[in-house]
């Protein structure tokens, strides 16, 4: 099997345009993946909290402060795995905020990997030929389905990417059995 493409979700603090990373995970070539909290304690201006988001991540801000990783470090971590990859993510929008919230309060505000479309990078995957997009895009919506289906847990950041890897996965097989 060729290498699997590295995926990356967030959890945050909640969804306002005030919120920040609580938790990270990306996966490597293996699929292996690494996960990590994230420590609000020694920003000031971090402070913005969800009790309705909570119920979803289930991740209480005192286990951040208590067992989540500075947020330099994480930034450290994320660039020394990723670096100049393209890292995908089902949510960009989002997952792209909470990534530039991250960094800013580093001393290198830009990581050093891109941020692209899983939903693209799958595609890719599944229907490299652009003139096969239209069954692509059907085929996506039934591995979104399967995938979700072997991996039914969510919003904990490394169940999310390990659903990201499942589906591409089963992109790649099935691309595979065409051929």
């Amino acid at each position: 099997m060729k290498p699997i493409p590295s995926f990356l979700d967030f959890e945050a603090s909640s969804l306002s345009p005030y919120s920040y990373p609580i938790e990270v995970a990306w996966n490597l070539a293996d699929g292996s993946i690494e996960s990590h909290l994230i420590s609000p304690e020694t920003i000031m201006h971090w402070t913005d909290w969800d009790p309705e988001s909570e119920k979803i991540h289930t991740i209480p801000r005192q286990e951040l402060i208590a067992h989540g990783k500075p947020p330099a470090w994480v930034c450290e971590r994320m660039n020394e795995q990723l670096s100049g990859k393209t890292v995908y993510s089902d949510a960009p929008r989002f997952d792209g905020r909470w990534l530039m919230k991250l960094f800013s309060v580093y001393e290198n505000p830009e990581p050093d990997f891109l941020l692209g479309n899983a939903y693209d990078c799958i595609l890719n995957t599944l229907c490299p030929d652009i003139a096969s997009r239209v069954y692509g895009v059907v085929k996506l919506e039934a591995l979104i389905l399967e995938a979700r289906k072997r991996v039914p847990k969510q919003h904990r950041a490394a169940w999310d990417v390990e659903y990201l890897v499942e589906m591409w996965k089963l992109a790649y097989w099935d691309s595979r059995s065409d051929k």
